[in-house]
């Protein structure tokens, strides 16, 4: 596939695409949160974006077999396994236990540690702008999600323990998150991203295979059409066109500008939560929404 914009140009279209899929996803969850199971999410969201990632690869490739280097093979599906296997199944297990108010500001501060890890493995250059820059985008990722939860209160139906459990998985999450980007952009060199993204989906929906198995041992309900349904959007959006924008976001402006733009979702979908969900949009969400906007020109526009 020949491209027509700038590589860094192109790299950042695509990171605001992946949080604008991604946004749309955290919209989706919220509205069947109670109508499916984390697992049920997962198994459906990766099995479904799978035909996606194919049509892209082979879009990209311009041929039906394509294949890539057998030593990217490992970090490309290790950085898949760490990230959305494990990642996000850990991160929707602590919001069901500490709540969104909790669990998002933690995991979202990931790009953090992305950007030390990417300078220490990856001699990414340390700039005091685009430092300054993801900093501004935390805090005001955590200002929106703070006012976004101002007013909800926390289900009280975990004990003391589920919830200390549930505070270190969110902890983890952020590790997890943070290890996958940088892996991922190393296992990237050399490599197309639309075809990684397609042996990344392929190795995970296949890991999950015997885990959906063993979850049809004892008692099991059966979501409904309904959830099924939207958790089928979910996996078209949150996975099909999402990783695939990541992929190229990742590829051509590093894992630390990609997961500060994607990080910056809340600003997308506060606006959105209030007009499909309901929710209050007030001052302190108006004023992180500018912070973290504001972050984010300061990280992808290097003066």
């Amino acid at each position: 596939m020949q491209l027509f914009l700038e590589p860094y140009l192109l790299g950042v279209i695509s990171a605001l695409l992946a949080m604008l899929f991604f946004g749309m996803t955290n919209i989706l969850y919220k509205k069947m949160s109670e109508d499916i199971s984390v697992m049920d999410i997962m198994y459906t969201r990766m099995w479904v974006s799978l035909p996606v990632a194919y049509i892209f690869a082979v879009t990209a490739s311009g041929s039906f077999i394509f294949t890539v280097p057998i030593e990217s093979l490992f970090p490309l599906i290790l950085s898949m396994v760490i990230g959305i296997v494990i990642g996000d199944g850990m991160y929707f297990y602590s919001q069901e236990r500490i709540g969104v108010a909790r669990a998002f500001p933690i995991a979202m501060s990931y790009p953090l540690l992305v950007y030390l890890l990417a300078a220490l493995f990856l001699n990414e250059p340390v700039i005091p702008q685009r430092v300054l820059g993801a900093i501004i985008v935390v805090f005001g990722v955590i200002m929106i999600a703070r006012a976004e939860q101002s007013g909800v209160r926390n289900r009280n139906r975990w004990n003391e323990y589920e919830l200390r459990i549930g505070l270190v998985f969110v902890f983890l999450v952020l590790v997890c998150w943070a290890l996958s980007d940088v892996i991922f952009q190393f296992g990237l060199i050399g490599v197309a991203p639309a075809e990684a993204n397609f042996y990344r989906i392929l190795a995970a929906s296949l890991i999950l295979v015997p885990v959906f198995l063993y979850s049809f041992r004892g008692e099991r309900s059966i979501p409904s059409k309904r959830a099924v349904s939207f958790a089928m959007v979910i996996g078209i959006v949150g996975l099909g066109l999402s990783l695939v924008a990541y992929s190229f976001a990742v590829k051509f402006v590093g894992a630390t500008v990609t997961s500060l733009v994607v990080a910056s979702a809340p600003m997308f979908t506060a606006p959105l939560s209030a007009i499909y969900l309901d929710e209050d949009v007030n001052k302190r969400v108006a004023i992180g929404t500018i912070l973290t906007i504001i972050g984010v020109l300061m990280v992808i526009i290097i003066i």
